[in-house]
């Protein structure tokens, strides 16, 4: 993951909102780690003006998997 341009590593979830809402494009998206679980990332992305943030992970198997979209934050 670290290879990718979208990655801001250790970027704060509010840093990364920020710049997603500086863009103000839906669909913009970028990932960045998370801050509360080790090895795993967040995907965020814009949509309608609220930065929806999606856990990605690494399973068992070595397939990655997305968890359903934790937080929707955006101007009100």
């Amino acid at each position: 993951m670290e290879a990718l341009p979208i990655y801001h590593g250790s970027i704060s979830r509010e840093a990364g909102e920020k710049l997603l809402l500086a863009a103000g494009t839906d669909g913009s998206y970028l990932l960045r780690d998370s801050e509360s679980i080790p090895g795993v990332y967040c995907l965020c992305v814009l949509h309608q003006g609220y930065v929806y943030t999606y856990r990605v992970s690494k399973t068992e198997t070595g397939s990655w998997s997305a968890e359903g979209s934790l937080t929707a934050r955006g101007v009100p």
